[in-house]
């Protein structure tokens, strides 16, 4: 059992409490059981950030002055392992597992929709919160509304769980275990069916379910592109019906009839499609999330050693930049994103080639030990195949 990690949250004026002192020895002695005894750990200080081996009394000394990595609190490096049970301050006792798990999932919750609509939070605490629903609203309070009631109303009569929590905790199960739209109907609907109360408010389809999240913002666009890569049918020209550069077909098809192919409710199917993920809102949440406001700042109220390059802020062509273009690097919450693509076959059959490409944005404005997470980077495009775009990946970007 890992340890209780209350004191990671002690700002660094109560690093010389003993309740901090108590925590970095638990946190040495639990690391050094997982690692079989060795004399030597990765430190997590703030200073190392888990880059270098050091002694336990080198690790202690630097947990002590300089502090622990924040948002290190799964300690990977040290051990720990998915799914271990962790040391909580009110027993299971005093509180059932399951009450917690539920709680924390609600609040979790509750927590994500106050960032995202931080103009609209107010509402529902508001006397006349039913006066301001009547009124037209803005678009914001509108999906504020929305997610609220979703959130506020149980799956069925008696349930720990709400509609929203649920439908968003089955796409998240969804997405991990990589379950087809089909499949993910057919489960919706035998639970709806055959397991749930008939007062159930679970969706009974992928697609009414991705409709009550949609003002999450997890959503992206389609834009039809030219089969050769030369344009997008997009803005200006979202209307053409041929490449207005190699003349190319916008549509699909048939390879004998040569009639354009359609699908079953008669819409025209393109030759190519960019699946688009709108970068501003994603970037509105990183300052709208309370966990990662102030981290949009790291790179500029860091506090850096000379001769270390921790980060691309330590690095020359990052000083270069800031000097050049003073009035960007001058406000802190301006973002720098690392752009990164690569293609790959997304099928088990490399007999038929086939690239698809993505296109991945990484906030270099957090700390490192944050800005290459998975977590945090930002999916932004995805260009189809059956080859690479090459050079005119530009189109896209």
């Amino acid at each position: 059992m890992a340890p209780c990690k209350e004191w990671m949250k002690l700002s660094r004026a109560d690093h010389l409490n003993a309740a901090y002192e108590i925590g970095v020895q638990n946190f040495l002695k639990y690391a050094s059981e997982k690692s079989g005894g060795i004399e030597k750990i990765k430190c997590p200080c703030v200073k190392c950030l888990n880059a270098s081996f050091q002694s336990l009394n080198m690790v202690k000394d630097h947990l002590l002055t300089y502090g622990i990595i924040e948002c290190y609190t799964f300690w990977y490096h040290h051990g720990e392992r998915v799914g271990e049970d962790t040391f909580e301050s009110q027993s299971s006792e005093e509180v059932g597992d399951d009450e917690l798990l539920d709680d924390d999932n609600e609040n979790e919750m509750d927590t994500i929709i106050r960032d995202f609509f931080p103009n609209c939070s107010g509402f529902a605490e508001n006397d006349s919160f039913s006066e301001l629903r009547a009124e037209d609203s803005n678009d914001d309070a509108k999906k504020f509304f929305r997610l609220f009631d979703d959130m506020q109303k149980p799956l069925f009569e008696g349930s720990k769980s709400s509609r929203l929590s649920t439908i968003v905790n089955l796409l998240h199960i969804k997405t991990l275990g990589r379950w087809s739209n089909d499949s993910f109907t057919m489960l919706l609907q035998y639970l709806k069916d055959h397991l749930l109360p008939k007062d159930s408010t679970l969706p009974t389809s992928y697609y009414d379910a991705k409709k009550t999240t949609k003002d999450l913002g997890l959503s992206y666009k389609k834009i039809d592109a030219c089969v050769n890569d030369c344009m997008l049918f997009w803005k200006d020209d979202e209307q053409l019906e041929y490449c207005k550069i190699c003349n190319a077909s916008r549509w699909k098809q048939g390879k004998n009839s040569g009639e354009i192919r359609t699908k079953e409710n008669g819409k025209r199917i393109p030759e190519k499609v960019l699946r688009y993920f709108p970068l501003k809102p994603r970037l509105q949440r990183l300052f709208m999330c309370s966990k990662t406001t102030h981290h949009m700042r790291w790179h500029h109220e860091r506090s850096v050693e000379d001769g270390f390059i921790e980060h691309p802020a330590d690095g020359k062509a990052w000083k270069h930049f800031d000097e050049k273009n003073e009035p960007f690097s001058s406000e802190s919450r301006n973002v720098r994103l690392g752009l990164i693509s690569d293609g790959f076959n997304p099928f088990s059959n490399f007999a038929k080639p086939y690239s698809i490409w993505p296109v991945m944005l990484v906030p270099y404005n957090l700390p490192p030990s944050m800005c290459m997470k998975p977590s945090s980077m930002l999916l932004s495009m995805l260009i189809p195949g059956p080859k690479g775009p090459g050079d005119a990946i530009d189109v896209y970007l």
